[in-house]
């Protein structure tokens, strides 16, 4: 299937497109891998968010009507990390890398009238027209770095709500090419988390010819590919947690009320369920009222 197909037909039978979150989730996915004999690609839970663009101000969505300046065919995804914006000529936008090193424009918040303003941190000086933007030329920053500048130094990065605004921009960054806070997310999960330190092919993600916005797994590793093109593919269930309390009786020449001795056992317990195919738990002890874990059994004479 394509993969909104195939991320349906895993809504509708098991809980989603698979979810990789951890090595024994990977673990688990390998051992269907090999039960299976899959020598292909085959659909993971993966997309890449080219529509989540928003302002790093209170998260703005850019929503549809809402002002915007871009060039002719931008945003256009045309390369890798393609998630942060710069302002070019005629004040117009373009998706760019947000590991590009570039000058930047900062904001500070507007005063309304007499009306109190919450700032994002303390204030002195109010900020109205023109003098709401800074251009900052050195040093020369990552988008996310020039973020954290403005955020500490202003109050974020440069947004624009309007004309008036996005000249003003064009008009303080001078002859640069600056970031503005316009970003969008990238690689996430299909059910919105987040994707991080993902195992890609070597030279993955790429995005051959702007288009390569879903991910299939191949050996224990991800491969960017459009997402209309067709293979088969990982569904995930979430089975409801459950627990269960077990009695354990214990003959130890060292005190198990000895804090290390109490550690131990527990590791020997989840190495003896790992050994039995129980690959994801959690195994605590249960205290007592009396706030001890064991109590000493009586002898019968």
């Amino acid at each position: 299937m394509t993969w909104t197909a195939a991320q349906d037909y895993c809504r509708a039978k098991y809980t989603d497109l698979a979810i990789i979150l951890s090595n024994t989730d990977w673990l688990r996915l390998n051992k269907v891998t090999i039960s299976k004999g899959l020598a292909t690609y085959v659909w993971a839970g993966l997309w890449n968010d080219v529509n989540s663009w928003r302002w790093s101000l209170g998260d703005i969505p850019l929503q549809s009507g809402t002002y915007t300046n871009w060039y002719t065919g931008e945003p256009g995804n045309n390369a890798p990390g393609e998630a942060c914006i710069a302002m070019g000529g005629n004040d117009q936008w373009w998706d760019v890398p947000c590991t590009q090193l570039r000058a930047f424009v900062c904001y500070d918040v507007e005063t309304d009238g007499d009306k109190d303003v919450i700032y994002l941190s303390p204030r002195t000086v109010k900020f109205s027209g023109a003098s709401r933007f800074i251009s900052i030329t050195n040093p020369v920053l990552t988008w996310i770095d020039a973020r954290a500048y403005c955020r500490q130094h202003h109050t974020d990065l440069a947004i624009s709500f309007s004309s008036s605004d996005n000249s003003i921009i064009g008009q303080v960054s001078g002859i640069y090419d600056p970031w503005i806070g316009l970003y969008r997310d990238t690689w996430k999960w299909s059910d919105g988390t987040n994707a991080t330190n993902l195992p890609w092919i070597p030279g993955q993600p790429d995005n051959s010819g702007g288009v390569e916005n879903c991910a299939v797994v191949y050996n224990d590793l991800l491969n960017d590919v459009s997402c209309t093109s067709l293979y088969g593919f990982f569904c995930h269930t979430n089975f409801p947690t459950r627990s269960q309390t077990v009695r354990l009786q214990v003959k130890s020449d060292w005190s198990v009320f000895d804090p290390s001795v109490q550690s131990s056992i527990l590791d020997q317990i989840k190495q003896k369920l790992k050994k039995n195919g129980i690959l994801e738990t959690t195994v605590t002890w249960s205290v007592m009222p009396d706030g001890n874990i064991f109590h000493k059994k009586k002898r019968i004479s």
